[in-house]
């Protein structure tokens, strides 16, 4: 037998018809190509934007704030709220200065001694409009609705507003002041821990779900949930004292409204301790990834957006409460706590943009327009959900394709012995690429442009 027929490579029919042929010798073709192919103009569509990190974290934390309101608001009340008949009136009784104001006028309601201020207290009638009454008018049997307060180191209630219900209304016999103050400190308490923990589930889970790597988002989910919790509730602790002492400063009027210096207080105390609470809502993302910048950049979003969602809240409340109807701080409570979960999201994306020293952004690709930050390093791509930045349906990137790694003030990518390569300006790279500004990258059918901060507005 002639020894080159032992050599001679056989291909059968069946070889030759084999589909997996063509796919591999054009992944053979695209590896040896050494052109990266021109980007395609990016597609200015509304579309784009669910990939800018600012508007889907500003989402995320204006519906994670909206579902915390939403679960609580049900049980809260702004002060003690109760429905019952009065019983007694005494207009002359006195019980002298207390907190800077003088209690005069008392009615027994149901068991309950409510006290008046003349200056403070509203007492109204049922109509369009309201009309207003002195504590006079009140007759025993007549069925009531009080919204009153207990002031701070006190078993006294004094109402803010008295409003006479149509005849048959329902009324408690008997009312528990105690229980009912119990109830309004809970659920005040639970408000801001529980709209902090869903705060932090969602702005921590949103970045994996944009990217599709969902295992990385019930992760970071679940952290910044139990972070948003436990940080929400010692903030909210810390906040309520802020508010308490600072409002003691302006003793002297339960109503904020009495004057533009006690409302400029009352907006300033406010916003301080909403500062506190929002400080751990955008920590969640930063422990699940280890990442000291993004604790950071959670810190100061969750700290600015608290202070705005605390400025705005009482001129919310000043458009949208109607006390004279008895309509508490219900409605501008769902606006303002929603600024406040849409500013934390925001300013955390915007703390970002602005401290980040290099990203990458996608120029084509299925995550065309999204922006990957350098929060911390190996950042991993590849086709494994398991990847920093997950580069998924594309036959051509292997699970472990590249690794991008800090290089003293800069950075470099390495081909991981991917079987297709890593293409930077063009040319395949053999092991590693030192990357500059501009800097264009191709892994499969993905398109990358490596931006640095010194040149931020190219």
């Amino acid at each position: 037998m002639d020894p080159q027929e032992t050599d001679r490579i056989v291909i059968s029919p069946e070889e030759l018809s084999d589909a997996k042929i063509d796919e591999t010798l054009e992944l053979q073709r695209a590896s040896m190509a050494g052109a990266i192919q021109p980007a395609q103009p990016e597609k200015k569509s509304a579309l784009r934007l669910i990939y800018a990190s600012w508007f889907y974290l500003m989402l995320a934390g204006a519906v994670g704030a909206f579902l915390g309101w939403a679960a609580i608001e049900p049980f809260f009340s702004d002060g003690i709220l109760f429905t019952g008949k009065v019983e007694s009136v005494e207009p002359d009784a006195y019980l002298g200065s207390h907190a800077g104001v003088t209690v005069q006028g008392n009615v027994t309601i149901s068991g309950v001694a409510v006290w008046t201020i003349e200056s403070q207290t509203t007492i109204i009638a049922p109509g369009k409009p309201p009309r207003r009454l002195q504590l006079t008018d009140l007759k025993p049997g007549d069925v009531v609705k009080v919204m009153g307060v207990i002031p701070k180191d006190s078993d006294l209630l004094i109402a803010v507003a008295i409003r006479v219900e149509p005849a048959g209304t329902p009324a408690d016999s008997m009312i528990s002041l105690s229980k009912l103050d119990i109830q309004q400190k809970l659920f005040g308490f639970l408000l801001f821990p529980v709209v902090a923990c869903l705060v932090g589930l969602l702005v921590g889970a949103v970045e994996g779900i944009v990217c599709r790597t969902f295992a990385r988002a019930a992760w970071c989910g679940g952290i910044g949930l139990v972070i948003g919790l436990v940080a929400g509730a010692i903030s909210a602790v810390l906040g309520g004292l802020v508010f308490t002492l600072i409002g003691a400063l302006g003793a002297g009027t339960m109503n904020p409204t009495a004057s533009a210096g006690a409302f400029l207080m009352q907006m300033f105390r406010r916003g301080l301790a909403w500062t506190l609470v929002g400080m751990g809502m955008g920590l969640g993302q930063g422990f699940a990834l280890k990442s000291g910048k993004m604790k950071l950049n959670g810190f100061i979003g969750g700290m600015v957006g608290g202070l705005v969602g605390g400025l705005l809240f009482d001129p919310i409340d000043l458009l949208l409460s109607n006390r004279e109807l008895m309509q508490g701080a219900g409605l501008s409570r769902a606006v303002g706590i929603t600024i406040v979960g849409a500013a934390v999201g925001l300013m955390i994306g915007l703390t970002d943009l602005l401290t980040r020293d290099a990203w990458l952004k996608v120029i084509a690709g299925p995550l065309q327009g999204k922006e990957f930050s350098f929060n911390r390093t190996p950042i991993r791509l590849g086709s494994s959900p398991k990847s920093d930045i997950y580069l998924f349906k594309d036959a051509r990137i292997d699970p472990a394709h590249a690794v991008i790694n800090k290089l003293r003030d800069t950075y470099e990518i390495s081909d991981e012995e991917s079987a297709t390569g890593v293409f930077v300006n063009g040319q395949r790279i053999v092991r590693t690429r030192r990357l500059a500004d501009g800097d264009l990258i191709q892994i499969g059918e993905s398109q990358f442009k490596y931006s640095t901060k010194e040149n931020r507005a190219s």
